[in-house]
């Protein structure tokens, strides 16, 4: 039934993107070239709007059908489809960084709960561990830091949404480790689920937003992309103890946004104001394609999948590794010179 499933939903996606198009260009919902653009042409955003809300009904519909579907699952599914929506009213309104991040706070705090029993544990265990006695300072820490660690990459995934296809390949690299990961028996049956409806409408999806884009996600679709990766990781690491293989696919990302933002820190710019100083965006204003990055950051994912499943068995190697393969490429990315035509 999955795998029926599966291609029903890539021709309808297909056909939703194609309609959304359309609609978004009707409703001048378009992403104009600036000083800071990647792109040329004025652009339609805001396909996530689509996109996310096949991901989550689909979701919905199978873990429903296979009997797997819990009060836990309604609820994450719902709490990404709400802020799906508020961040399509931010690509409509452009609502201040104050109230996006208040949002996303309210969000995570909120999906944090459903894992209270999760952190329960984890907190009595570095309890015993640390031969602490106060456990209110441990678990008010872990949510702390599960907190901010899930806003970062939900942000993260903003940040980072800035070429043709860059998203869709990173999505799919997170879809693909998970889908084998669930197959191997490492992590639950409801994220192969998860996973193969987020891989299925993104391959969908690419057919648009490959080189030269014909739309872009928007808020609404990076946003709710970032959410669904932290869920991922986060729910995994309480559930099953699996952190680094999802740490070492997003280890482009992470290093990428993370190195950039403490630059821009170190020399007093403003963190908060949209920006292209990312490494990928530097090397495509010297003049290269977004073909030639893209198809660079697919060779490095193709070898951090290979890791990140390594990983279950040699988990500090393959981190280490995966940390000196993602610099060499951000290291290449800043030292290259710029492209004469």
């Amino acid at each position: 039934m999955i795998i029926v499933y599966s291609i029903f939903l890539y021709f309808f996606s297909i056909l939703l993107i194609n309609k959304s198009i359309k609609l978004l260009n009707k409703f001048s919902l378009i992403d104009y070239p600036g000083l800071r653009s990647n792109h040329k042409f004025p652009t339609p955003k805001g396909a996530g709007i689509i996109i996310i809300p096949l991901i989550i009904i689909s979701t919905f519909i199978l873990l429903y059908f296979n009997k797997i579907l819990t009060i836990n699952w309604i609820i994450v599914l719902l709490l990404c489809l709400l802020l799906s929506l508020v961040s399509f009213i931010d690509d409509l309104k452009n609502l201040s960084t104050k109230v996006r991040l208040l949002f996303h706070f309210l969000i995570v705090i909120f999906s944090l709960f459903l894992f209270r029993n999760e952190l329960l544990d984890l907190a009595e265990t570095i309890q015993n561990y640390l031969e602490f006695q106060q456990s209110f300072l441990i678990i008010f820490l872990l949510i702390i830091s599960f907190c901010l660690f899930w806003i970062w990459i939900i942000n993260l995934y903003n940040f980072m949404d800035g070429m043709d296809g860059i998203t869709t390949l990173q999505i799919c690299s997170i879809a693909l480790l998970t889908n084998l990961l669930s197959l191997f028996g490492k992590i639950n049956i409801e994220y192969q689920i998860l996973s193969l409806m987020i891989l299925t409408v993104f391959i969908a999806f690419y057919r648009f937003n490959k080189t030269p884009a014909k739309v872009f996600l928007g808020d609404v679709g990076s946003i709710s992309c970032g959410f669904l990766v932290g869920f991922i990781m986060i729910s995994n690491f309480l559930y099953s103890d699996i952190i680094i293989p999802f740490l070492i696919i997003n280890m482009y990302y992470l290093l990428d946004s993370s190195i950039t933002l403490i630059l821009r820190l170190i020399t007093n710019q403003n963190i908060f104001q949209a920006h292209s100083s990312h490494f990928y965006q530097k090397i495509i204003r010297k003049g290269f394609s977004h073909n030639y990055v893209l198809k660079r950051i697919m060779i490095l994912n193709s070898l951090l999948l290979i890791l990140g499943m390594i990983s279950t068995q040699f988990p500090f190697s393959a981190l280490f590794i995966s940390i000196v393969l993602s610099l060499v490429l951000l290291y290449f990315f800043e030292t290259r010179k710029s492209y004469e035509h």
